[in-house]
């Protein structure tokens, strides 16, 4: 008998949905394309951009910078990652590990897909991507970058086995690749602080518990079928949990073909 063991964390692409912005936004802290509380329309839950139409769950005209965040607007996203060159959101979501593997010790990774350079000067690329369609990701990408939130801004690499040993019960310990720096120490407690917000009042209130430290991102998107998005759904929340004895832990939650719709 043959047993597969296939592990969707790192084979599974998708298209990543609202999970994304938080990214987005990241990356508009570190260039210092934004504000937090700079006020953005959002026209009342429709905008047009060229041919296209972008609608939102609510009804707000306005919202604060961070608010676009905290309460999931398309909207908002769409006009602030404008704010963003072609080469900063290219390679700000690199630097976050999209279209690359994440190096955890797992066969058969993999690596997503992130179009060209050239697509990144597109206005309607700009926004869909900054709500999180356009991309493929992996569940560990999304991961490790959301604990960038939550390590101070360093990036780590994630690991399955702390060490080998073999039949004699000699221990070989694996080396470890260096933390790298993707956003400054300030932005990093920045978005752990909007992300908390979200959970305390936003869109991942279900996420809340007493006692602990939470935040994070809920994101829904649509399933593409031969070309065209078809009515089923991928959700996910990606976040941290901390504790006041000092434990830290960053995690996240992929429904595939979810039943219900969660913006």
């Amino acid at each position: 008998m043959t047993i597969h063991l296939n592990v969707s964390a790192i084979e599974y692409s998708y298209e990543p949905g609202s999970v994304m912005k938080s990214i987005t936004f990241a990356l508009l802290l570190k260039e210092k394309k934004v504000n937090p509380y700079d006020l953005v329309r959002t026209y009342g839950g429709k905008y047009k951009l060229g041919k296209r139409t972008i609608s939102d769950a609510h009804t707000f005209e306005w919202l604060s910078a961070e608010d676009v965040i905290v309460h999931s607007s398309n909207i908002g996203i769409a006009q602030l990652a404008q704010k963003l060159d072609a080469i900063e959101f290219y390679q700000g979501l690199k630097d976050f590990g999209f279209s690359l593997k994440s190096g955890i010790d797992l066969p058969y990774e993999k690596r997503g897909i992130l179009p060209s350079l050239h697509k990144f000067k597109s206005e309607t690329y700009k926004a869909t991507v900054g709500y999180g369609y356009g991309l493929e990701t992996t569940f560990m990408q999304v991961l490790k970058a959301y604990n960038v939130f939550n390590n101070s801004g360093r990036m780590l690499t994630p690991y399955i086995a702390s060490y080998f040993q073999s039949s004699d019960g000699k221990i070989y310990n694996i080396q470890r690749e260096s933390e790298v720096e993707v956003i400054p120490v300030s932005v990093a407690k920045r978005m752990r602080s909007i992300l908390i917000k979200t959970v305390q009042k936003g869109t991942a209130t279900k996420a809340k518990i007493d006692g602990l430290e939470i935040g994070g991102k809920t994101g829904t998107a649509h399933i593409a079928e031969g070309g065209k998005y078809v009515r089923k759904y991928n959700s996910s929340f990606f976040g941290f949990a901390n504790d006041k004895k000092g434990h830290r832990y960053t995690l996240g939650v992929l429904v595939i073909e979810a039943k219900k719709y969660h913006k």
